[in-house]
């Protein structure tokens, strides 16, 4: 249950006083020091309270799946549905003010009635760039590696980095001075870069060819810890995953690791495997055994050797470092913790770290720390719960301690700003707060309002399926048709050409409404239901006559039948009686035979005459129809209402997928930025600190629970 986080912290005095706080972020560039709220906090109710905060620099350095045509080892690039689609950029992330990683997706266009593939199909540039540009996040950019590579990030060289990293600053910076609307904002903004910079460019003076890119963040963490607090933080520790997880015959006795050997002792060995298993199934995270034999769900890192899986297989202990096949640590049947450390020691020295994967990594950490996490922040903790669940029922306790999870007020507590304070807002928040220049308090009364709206339009988009009421809906939602102007701006050109659509005139007006658009779309409409119609008459008269043909091609055919056995039966006969016979004989077949052909023609010949007359008529009538309902349905007329209907029918699905990717962005921006807001949004913004200590008194914390103990109270 939450509840002010002064009052949690109480509890924590009550229950679990002396367990020091952990807090763990890849990057201190984005939300990771918001927790100086935290220490704001302990300051008043708890000074006495450790509180660690760490850089998690296990985890490979960010890569993507596709090529980049750079020469640069580092880029900075955005993430959309497209070419970034796999990025994943936890090391070096920026998100500029109000900026977030929300991708209005493929998927997400097309599940609110969006015909996206047809709209990017055609379109100025490649299309791939106009992919990209429809589903990009807002204001967020990420920094890869751009050469194949398993790198750590604790791996990456600090010299070799830095320059990209003032890239992805500048760039950042840049974009949310830009929201800062107010003189006066902007020179203390301006002043905030320039001493984030220097803190760097101070660094990279007295950093050697050894230092990393985790020596960068750990002496960057306090520094903006002091920013946010006003003075340097008592009693807070800085560390590094590398340091907290190192593994060696010091540490292995450690809390932190008590749960791998439940992995290692071969009595609770698939007690364990199989309560891991089960927790992840069905949860797209790789069971063990598709990492591949004796799998367990931990990690060895090594300096500059890389990460990979630990394998117990019988009589011997691999690791599969870097991505490539498994190393032999040691042959023997490894079945403790400790035995395990002195292998890996001997092995690789005592640098070594030991890291859970995501699911048992909460379990490790939890062993020793109450663990800060913010609200959304990793997401797994849920199966965790279940695995823990499965080894209780096994046997297999854990002693560990709750996490706790800190929501943050952050748009609410820009309401202690003074209205001095203004931002110029990117489109989609100025289209949802109804206002591109807005003060903060204006923005932190109506930024709920806004995407509890933008939220609906979302919802209304799905059940938009006729175009009258799409453009209708349209008319009330973008009256000035701003969204086809915003549209082409993002794809870098006109939605449709004159070349591409050479028999539309185009709009009447420079710029009509909606509604005068519905009123041509109607008028065009209803123009091809009338040709439609006399086309249709004009179908009718060519099938009645296509039935008559068939009909009188049957009775000809009837006709030649008949008329064929007629001779064979009356006239064949005769001839070959003639051939034979002379003189009285041969002249009395010979009239026999004249009489008989008379006889066939009035019978056979007349009447098959008639016939193929009447089916030429009519060969001639149906070509004559077809040409006529071709005249109908190629006209100019014609051609330039379908072309009108055409162009409408694109702008306005168009300015649908504008309606709706705003609205995303607004939406899932804002709900996500609210949870968890880049720290140095706080001071860049208000050089008073208000916004911060407003901040600080909303924030509200609760307990989550990994493990089921009989009483939670």
């Amino acid at each position: 249950m939450k509840k002010l986080a002064s009052d949690l912290i109480d509890d924590i005095q009550q229950r679990y006083a002396g367990v020091p706080f952990l807090a763990l972020g890849q990057t201190v560039f984005w939300d990771e020091p918001t927790k100086a709220v935290w220490r704001r906090i302990l300051d008043e109710k708890a000074p006495e309270s450790v509180m660690i905060t760490g850089v998690h620099d296990t985890d490979y350095f960010a890569k993507l799946s596709t090529q980049l045509h750079t020469e640069e080892k580092y880029a900075i690039v955005p993430h959309d549905d497209g070419a970034t689609r796999d990025l994943w950029s936890a090391a070096g992330e920026l998100s500029a003010l109000f900026g977030s990683e929300s991708i209005p997706t493929r998927q997400m266009f097309l599940d609110r009635g969006v015909p996206f593939d047809w709209l990017t199909k055609h379109g100025p540039g490649s299309k791939a760039s106009r992919y990209a540009a429809l589903t990009s996040a807002w204001g967020w950019r990420g920094l890869v590696r751009t050469d194949q590579h398993n790198i750590v990030a604790g791996d990456i060289p600090a010299v070799e980095i830095a320059n990209a990293i003032m890239r992805l600053l500048d760039w950042g910076f840049a974009e949310s001075l830009n929201c800062i609307d107010d003189p006066a904002g902007r020179d203390h903004a301006n002043a905030l870069v320039a001493k984030v910079r220097g803190w760097i460019t101070e660094f990279m003076e007295d950093c050697s060819d050894s230092c990393r890119l985790t020596d960068l963040y750990e002496t960057l963490l306090p520094r903006f810890y002091e920013l946010l607090l006003g003075h340097r933080p008592a009693n807070v520790e800085t560390t590094a995953s590398t340091e907290l997880f190192r593994f060696n015959t010091d540490t292995a006795a450690s809390p932190r690791f008590r749960l791998l050997n439940a992995f290692l002792n071969p009595v609770t060995r698939p007690i364990a495997c199989r309560s891991y298993n089960l927790a992840v199934r069905r949860s797209g995270i790789y069971e063990l055994d598709e990492f591949g034999i004796g799998a367990i769900p931990f990690d060895l890192v090594v300096p500059q050797l890389g990460r990979g899986t630990i394998f117990v297989r019988t009589g011997r202990i691999l690791a599969q470092l870097g991505g490539n096949d498994p190393v032999e640590i040691v042959r023997g049947n490894i079945q403790t913790v400790e035995a395990l450390a002195a292998a890996i020691e001997s092995k690789f020295g005592r640098r070594a770290a030991i890291v859970g994967k995501a699911v048992v990594l909460p379990d490790m950490i939890g062993a020793e720390h109450l663990v800060l996490f913010h609200e959304t922040a990793s997401g797994y903790t849920g199966l965790t719960r279940k695995f823990n669940k499965g080894l209780a029922a096994a046997g297999i306790e854990l002693d560990l301690y709750p996490i706790v999870r800190i929501t943050y007020p952050t748009w609410d507590a820009l309401a202690a700003i003074p209205p001095s304070t203004t931002f110029t807002l990117p489109d989609h928040l100025a289209i949802a707060l109804g206002n591109r220049h807005i003060s903060a308090p204006d923005f932190a009364a109506g930024w709920r309002d806004a995407a509890q709206a933008q939220s609906k339009i979302l919802g209304d988009s799905h059940s938009l399926g006729k175009l009258r009421d799409l453009l209708t809906y349209l008319d009330s939602h973008d009256p000035r048709r701003e969204a086809i102007a915003n549209f082409e701006a993002l794809i870098g050109g006109p939605l449709v050409t004159a070349e591409e659509s050479p028999h539309d005139p185009g709009p009447s007006k420079a710029r009509p409404c909606w509604c005068d658009l519905l009123l041509d779309y109607e008028r065009a409409l209803t123009f091809l239901r009338e040709n439609a119609e006399k086309s249709m008459t004009l179908r009718d008269r060519i099938e009645e006559h296509q039935s008559e043909q068939r009909m009188w091609q049957k009775e000809r055919i009837e006709f030649e039948r008949r008329m064929g056995d007629d001779w064979r039966a009356n006239v064949l006969p005769l001839v070959h009686k003639a051939a034979a016979a002379e003189g009285a004989e041969a002249a009395d077949i010979d009239a026999k035979i004249q009489r008989q052909m008379a006889i066939r023609s009035t019978a056979f010949e007349e009447p098959l005459t008639i016939l193929r007359e009447r089916i030429a008529s009519t060969k001639t009538m149906i070509a004559s129809f077809r040409r006529e309902r071709r005249r109908l349905e190629r006209n100019g007329e014609a051609l330039q209402a379908r072309a009108i209907i055409a162009r409408i029918t694109r702008e306005a699905q168009a300015a649908r997928l504008m309606l709706v990717r705003n609205a995303y962005l607004a939406v899932d921006g804002l709900t996500h930025t609210h949870l968890r807001p880049t720290a140095w949004w706080f001071p860049l913004v208000d050089s008073g600190g208000a916004w911060f200590d407003s901040m600080v008194a909303g924030t509200t914390a609760e307990f989550e629970f990994i493990w089921e103990p009989s009483d939670h109270s």
